[in-house]
């Protein structure tokens, strides 16, 4: 049986960087989660893949003290590398000289959010934000004036360069805006860079594309129409890709590519694939830091990105001369990679991967002459926890639902049942609701089936990975045809697999996913226990506190409700209406900063549930954000996971 402690045993893997010249060196962060000092730790290392060794980069900051890196990039030349260390609150840009063995800070006291090396090597273009903030008091400026998992963001994220010999920094923008997704031209001679609200009003993103020219600052503006950008690719031949969203009212809409040629408007890409640029397959075992969605590999002309599709993250590649799509399919779930080479006859790349069971290791994939891929596993970090894992067998299964859908999702339980009997079912509800379950490594699932459990989950209308149509089908309709699809696939789950009817069954979902068990337990009383976390039972209030709730709730009741002009239509689809009719058990979960859902939501579900006299506990965690639970506090994650654990096991 897994514990809460095994959690420690984890390694987690950042994203890796490939050598410009010597492309069998990789570098990545390699983390650990400390529960003594409740923090994590992560350290460089170095493989060759060829000779599958490892070199760590360099030694600990100072005796006793936590290395804490991560995210590190060759410079063009090699000879230099960047890379984020924590010193503090703040995400510091560091530099390693190996020719020297010297590091130390280029960017001392500043967070950093996001770096990229200019082609010369000589200096490095970053964003940080400027926030309008004191101990005493401040004037809030903005509606984006917090954000979950950062806090208080009452300034705009501006654009920076710094010399990586002098450590001197210059500051790029100054419009009262935030800016993000800078991009060299391959000479270096120009700095793409978007700007999100020009107008200065950032209720609604309006998105230019700002092109500097390095040898005389000036600079000119291309306006797109399109509703957002992730990502810019200037080509050789003066034109600009982009990644980001049309202009439609739904916050379902994916990422897709389009073109911007000079003088002229956009055109969406006819070889779009309908998946979702980036990665939304939920997991609870990778490590945070910058983890790049888009590379471009200029030699070879091609764009290598990563899409979702059918509970998977994959690569996809881009041929930007003819602008079509195809998808270089792997096993695993990718959770970030790398290009070593790309050419017309075959590509290599190394990756992150994890599956259903098996926690992230580092891999080496080569596709040659359009040829089966050759794939290599390069680390073992996570096998001896692997071994003391029970066996646990995993079944696919397809729902098929009234109005023509298919809901794919999965069960999880022991296989030696004998051995092991049944403690009941826990059907899982994924957040978003724009996110997915699927092939990731879920410790949360494997310490719950080790205990007998037997979960099922799955992804219902509204997930990413089955086309744009499936995505929008959630809009308007929380608490209606989600419910069909994930109370559907649970009935034809178990009628498949031999579930046992008088055994407990129990509910656990968080943010979107708590939403739908707050839902749930006020209108479907089979459940013997819930466990709701950073939940949502007020769509009325949450409109007005969130970080994005202004925006996102609006979009998701369907676009037409507000707070002044349809106040029933939102309480209606508020769980908090049918607090009355609980008579489930239910555990509430909630940190204490989560901006997303604020605690606030907790708050009000609780008192409601106490109010009426029901079977409601409340558990608070201190300083936590609205992703606590994958990647919080180490002893805050493994306080959730007894907690859970033990109200299971008191509700049968």
């Amino acid at each position: 049986m897994l514990q809460s402690t095994d959690l420690a045993r984890l390694t987690l893997l950042g994203a890796p960087s490939v050598h410009p010249l010597e492309r069998e060196k990789v570098v990545l962060a390699k983390g650990k989660m400390e529960i003594e000092q409740d923090t994590y730790s992560s350290q460089l290392v170095v493989w060759n893949t060829s000779t599958h060794t490892e070199t760590v980069l360099f030694a600990v900051p100072q005796e006793g003290e936590l290395p804490s890196d991560q995210s590190p990039r060759w410079s063009p030349a090699g000879d230099l590398l960047a890379f984020i260390r924590k010193v503090g609150a703040n995400d510091e840009l560091w530099l390693y000289r190996p020719s020297t063995g010297d590091v130390y800070a280029l960017t001392p006291k500043r967070k950093v959010k996001e770096f990229l090396w200019a082609p010369d090597g000589q200096t490095i273009v970053f964003t940080s934000r400027e926030n309008e903030i004191n101990t005493t008091a401040y004037t809030v400026k903005r509606i984006r004036y917090k954000l979950d998992g950062e806090g208080m963001t009452n300034g705009y994220t501006h654009l920076f360069e710094v010399d990586v010999e002098t450590s001197g920094v210059s500051r790029i923008t100054t419009l009262e805006s935030d800016h993000g997704n800078p991009a060299f031209s391959a000479d270096g001679r120009s700095l793409y860079y978007t700007i999100d609200y020009p107008d200065g009003l950032d209720l609604v993103k309006n998105p230019q594309v700002h092109v500097r020219d390095r040898a005389n600052s000036s600079t000119s503006v291309i306006t797109p129409n399109v509703k957002s950008v992730s990502a810019l690719v200037p080509l050789p031949n003066g034109s600009l890709l982009g990644a980001g969203k049309k202009h439609t009212p739904n916050s379902a809409e994916f990422d897709q590519w389009f073109q911007l040629e000079p003088g002229e408007r956009e055109s969406w890409l006819q070889g779009n694939v309908d998946v979702p640029l980036g990665y939304h397959v939920i997991g609870d075992s990778k490590r945070t830091g910058l983890n790049t969605t888009v590379v471009h590999h200029a030699e070879s002309g091609f764009i290598l990105f990563s899409g979702t599709n059918e509970g998977r993250q994959s690569i996809y590649r881009l041929d930007t001369s003819t602008s079509q799509v195809t998808a270089l399919s792997l096993s695993l779930n990718v959770l970030a990679f790398a290009v070593e080479y790309c050419d017309e006859r075959g590509i290599a790349v190394v990756f992150v991967g994890d599956a259903m069971d098996q926690p992230g290791e580092l891999y080496r994939a080569v596709w040659e002459d359009h040829n089966l891929i050759q794939m290599e596993r390069i680390t073992r970090y996570n096998e001896e926890l692997q071994k003391d894992v029970p066996s646990v067998e995993i079944q696919e299964h397809f729902h098929e639902t009234p109005d023509g859908l298919t809901i794919q999702g999965w069960t999880m339980e022991l296989t030696n049942k004998d051995a092991n009997p049944r403690a009941g079912t826990i059907l899982m509800i994924h957040g978003g609701p724009h996110l997915a379950y699927g092939h990731s490594f879920h410790y949360d699932f494997w310490y719950l089936a080790s205990r007998g459990y037997r979960i099922v989950f799955c992804n219902p209308r509204g997930s990413y990975g089955y086309g744009q149509a499936f995505s929008y089908g959630i809009v308007g309709e929380w608490g209606g045809k989600d419910v069909q699809d994930i109370i559907g696939f649970l009935e034809s789950a178990s009628a498949s697999d031999g579930s046992v009817a008088d055994e407990p069954l129990y509910v656990m979902g968080g943010s979107y996913g708590g939403y739908l068990v707050n839902w749930l337990i006020g209108h479907d009383h089979r459940f013997t226990a819930a466990v709701t976390e950073r939940s949502i039972c007020n769509l009325y209030s949450k409109i007005g506190n969130s970080d994005l709730g202004f925006q996102i709730n609006l979009y998701e009741l369907g676009g037409q409700s507000d707070l002044w002009n349809d106040e029933e239509h939102i309480m209606d689809r508020s769980p908090i209406r049918y607090a009355e009719q609980v008579t489930t058990p239910v555990l509430i979960l909630h940190g204490e900063q989560d901006h997303r859902c604020p605690v606030e939501q907790g708050e009000q579900w609780f008192m409601a549930l106490k109010r009426l006299g029901k079977d409601v506990e409340f558990i608070r965690f201190p300083g936590a954000s609205h992703a606590m639970a994958s990647s919080g506090r180490p002893q805050q994650r493994i306080a959730r996971l007894e907690a859970v654990a033990d109200w299971f096991a008191k509700n049968v």
